[in-house]
C-alpha cells in the first residue's frame, strides 16, 4: 500500500476481543489512544466500528472513510422477525456462517448492536454507498449525512462489496485530506471501470473487513418451530408494501436514466455536426496551405473526432443498458412481491392452524389436569429410565466393536432420522457405544440380534425395522449434495424408489445426467428438505425445473406431500428461468 498509494496502514485484528461491535469498536479505540492516525477506514461493520470509535474520541486528530457502513445494524440484521430474535434471546446464541465463517454469535452481539447502530461521527467523515447495496441499504447512510454535518455522502453504482468502486478511493480520500468537497456526479466522471483488467484494481486495507450474513438455515429452523406466532403474518405484509415501493423507486430511476439518455442522444447529434462543420473548415484550410505541413493536423483531427463520437456512442450505449436492468430488476420486484403474498396467505393459514393446534392443546392440558402427582410420575419416569440406560450401557462389552467401528462422541449423528428409533431409543443406543450412522450401517445379523437384546426389544424388532439398510441410505444420500448439513431420509429404500417412479416427463424437462447440481433454496418456496427430496427424485438443476409445465408441477408437487398447487402458484418455473438465465 505504500508503495502504490504512499500511505502506511495499520491493519488491526476486529475480532481480537470478540464479534461484537463493541468489542470492535473497543479494539479500534485503544489504537487511537495509542497512536496519532491521519485516516481511519472502516467496511460494513468495520464502517460502523470507526463512526462509533469516532463519537467516543472527540479529541483525536482524523478523518473518517466509511464504505457501505452497516448503520442500523440491530434493525437491520437480515431475517431477525420477533420469534428469531426471542429464540436468540432464549438460547443465548446463534450460529453465523458466511464470509468464511463459522462462529457463534452471543446474544450480547445484539444487545450492542441496539445500543450502538447510530452513533454521530466525531471526525470530518466521507461515506462511499453503492446504491445497489444488497446487505445494508444505502438509504441508512443517507438518513447519517442529513443529520450531520461533517458527513459527505458519495452515491455509487454498485453493490455491497464495492468491487468496481474501489478505484475511487484515493480521489475521495484526497479531497477529504484537503478539505474540499466531491459529488456523486464528480465520482462517476473520474474515470471509466474495464472489468477485465483485473491487474489495475486498487485493494485497499481496510481497518474493519468484518461483514456479517444472518444464517438462513437457522432463520429457517426457528420459522418452522414458531409457525404459530402471528406476527410473521404482519411481517410478509410489511415486505410486500416495501416491495412496491421498492418498485414505484425503480420506476421512477427509469424514467431519470430515460430521460438522461435522451439529452445524450441530443448532445451526440450536436456532436456530429459540430464534427462535419470542423471537418469542412480543416479541408478548406488544407486546400489553401500546402498539403505536406498540413496533412498530419487533419489527421489528427479526424481522429480526435471519431474518438468523440465512439465515446458519445459508448455513453449513450450504456444509459440504455442501465435503463433495461433497472427494468428488468423492476420485473423481478413484481415476481417477489407476488411470492411474498403467496407466501403471506400460508403463513395466515398456517398461523390459524397453529392456533387450532394450541386451543387443542390447552383442552388437553386442562383434561389431563396436571398436578403435582403428573410432576411425581415424570420424575418417577425419569428415573426408570436412567435406570434403563444403567442396564444397556453394562451390555457394552457383548459388541463386536472391531466389526461397526468406534466413534468419538464429537462424530455423534441424529439417529431420530432413522425410522424405528425415537429420542429414547437413540439414548439407549449413545449408552451402548453407537453413534453413528456408519456404525449401524456394519451391523451383521449377529450384531443385530446383540444391539436388539441390548435395547430390551422384542426379538427381531431391529432387523424387522431395516436399520442397517437406512443407514446405509442416509450415508449414500450425503454424496447427493455435499453443501447439505445432513440428509433428509424421506422415509425407507422403498419410499424412495417409490418417489423415482412418479410420472415426470424426462423427454420434456431433461435428465440432470452429470451436470453439476444448483443451488435449489434459491427458489422461493424450496428448503433444504425439500431440495433434498427434488434430487432424490432426479430433479438437481435450474434449466429442469424451468421446463416444468402444469402437469409436471402437479406431478412433482404431489410427490413433495406438498400443498395442493404449492409448485405452481409459488412460480418455481419462472424463478428457475430467471436464476439459470442470470
Amino acid at each position: 500500500m505504500k508503495d502504490a498509494l504512499g500511505w502506511d496502514v495499520t491493519a488491526p485484528i476486529m475480532s481480537e476481543l470478540g464479534w461484537s461491535i463493541a468489542s470492535q469498536t473497543e479494539v479500534l479505540v485503544r489504537h487511537l489512544d495509542e497512536e496519532r492516525f491521519d485516516l481511519v477506514v472502516g467496511s460494513s461493520m468495520g464502517g460502523l466500528a470507526a463512526a462509533n470509535a469516532s463519537s467516543l474520541r472527540p479529541q483525536a486528530e482524523t478523518r473518517l472513510l466509511l464504505i457501505a457502513p452497516a448503520f442500523g445494524l440491530a434493525e437491520n440484521w437480515e431475517g431477525m422477525e420477533e420469534a428469531g430474535r426471542n429464540a436468540w434471546k432464549a438460547t443465548g446464541e446463534r450460529r453465523y456462517t458466511g464470509y468464511d465463517l463459522d462462529i457463534v454469535l452471543p446474544w450480547e452481539f445484539m444487545e450492542s448492536a441496539e445500543k450502538m447502530s447510530w452513533p454521530i461521527p466525531a471526525h470530518p467523515t466521507a461515506i462511499m454507498h453503492g446504491k445497489f447495496d444488497e446487505v445494508v441499504p444505502i438509504s441508512l447512510s443517507r438518513k447519517v449525512a442529513e443529520e450531520c454535518e461533517n458527513v459527505l455522502l458519495h452515491e455509487i453504482d454498485d453493490t455491497h462489496r464495492m468491487k468496481n468502486s474501489m478505484r475511487f478511493i484515493q480521489e475521495v480520500v484526497s479531497n477529504l485530506m484537503h478539505g474540499t468537497e466531491i459529488s456523486s456526479f464528480d465520482i462517476t466522471e473520474i474515470g471509466e471501470y474495464d472489468s477485465t483488467d483485473e491487474k489495475d484494481k486498487l485493494e485497499v486495507p481496510r481497518l474493519v473487513s468484518n461483514e456479517v450474513k444472518d444464517d438462513s438455515d437457522q432463520v429457517a429452523s426457528l420459522e418452522e418451530n414458531n409457525g404459530q406466532n402471528p406476527d410473521l403474518i404482519s411481517d410478509a405484509e410489511k415486505k410486500s408494501d416495501e416491495a412496491e415501493k421498492d418498485i414505484e423507486q425503480i420506476q421512477a430511476e427509469m424514467k431519470r436514466l430515460e430521460a438522461e439518455m435522451a439529452l445524450k442522444k441530443e448532445v451526440l447529434e450536436s456532436s456530429k455536426e459540430e464534427i462535419k462543420t470542423e471537418k469542412k473548415a480543416l479541408e478548406r484550410e488544407q486546400e489553401k496551405a500546402q498539403k505536406e505541413e498540413r496533412s498530419v493536423e487533419v489527421e489528427e483531427a479526424l481522429k480526435k473526432a471519431k474518438e468523440e463520437i465512439i465515446e458519445a456512442k459508448a455513453e449513450a450505449e450504456a444509459a440504455r443498458k442501465r435503463a433495461d436492468v433497472e427494468e428488468t430488476e423492476a420485473e423481478e420486484a413484481r415476481l417477489l412481491a407476488e411470492i411474498e403474498e403467496a407466501e403471506a396467505e400460508e403463513a395466515r393459514a398456517e398461523a390459524d392452524a397453529a392456533e387450532k393446534r394450541v386451543e387443542d392443546a390447552v383442552r388437553k392440558a386442562e383434561h389431563a389436569g396436571k398436578d403435582i402427582d403428573h410432576l411425581s410420575e415424570e420424575l418417577e419416569r425419569d428415573k426408570r429410565e436412567e435406570m434403563i440406560l444403567h442396564r444397556v450401557a453394562e451390555r457394552q462389552d457383548q459388541i463386536d466393536w472391531a466389526q461397526i467401528g468406534i466413534a468419538e462422541d464429537s462424530e455423534r449423528d441424529d439417529l431420530t432420522s432413522i425410522k424405528g428409533i425415537d429420542q429414547f431409543t437413540e439414548k439407549k443406543l449413545n449408552a451402548l457405544g453407537i453413534l453413528t450412522y456408519m456404525q449401524i450401517s456394519n451391523f451383521d445379523s449377529e450384531t443385530t440380534d446383540i444391539v436388539n437384546d441390548s435395547l430390551e426389544f422384542v426379538p427381531g424388532r431391529v432387523e424387522e425395522m431395516s436399520w442397517t439398510q437406512q443407514a446405509k441410505t442416509i450415508i449414500r444420500l450425503e454424496g447427493v449434495d455435499s453443501g447439505s448439513e445432513r440428509p433428509v431420509l424421506i422415509s425407507d429404500e422403498s419410499e424412495m424408489e417409490g418417489a423415482k417412479m412418479v410420472k415426470i416427463n424426462w423427454a420434456q424437462i431433461g435428465e440432470a445426467g452429470d451436470r453439476k447440481s444448483d443451488n435449489l433454496t434459491k427458489i422461493k418456496g424450496v428448503d433444504v428438505k425439500i431440495e433434498k427430496k427434488l434430487k432424490v427424485l432426479g430433479i438437481r438443476t435450474f434449466d429442469q425445473i424451468s421446463k416444468m409445465d402444469k402437469d409436471t408441477e402437479d406431478a412433482v408437487n404431489e410427490a413433495l406431500g406438498l400443498m395442493p398447487d404449492r409448485v405452481s402458484k409459488m412460480l418455481w418455473a419462472q424463478q428457475a428461468l430467471s436464476l439459470r438465465d442470470s
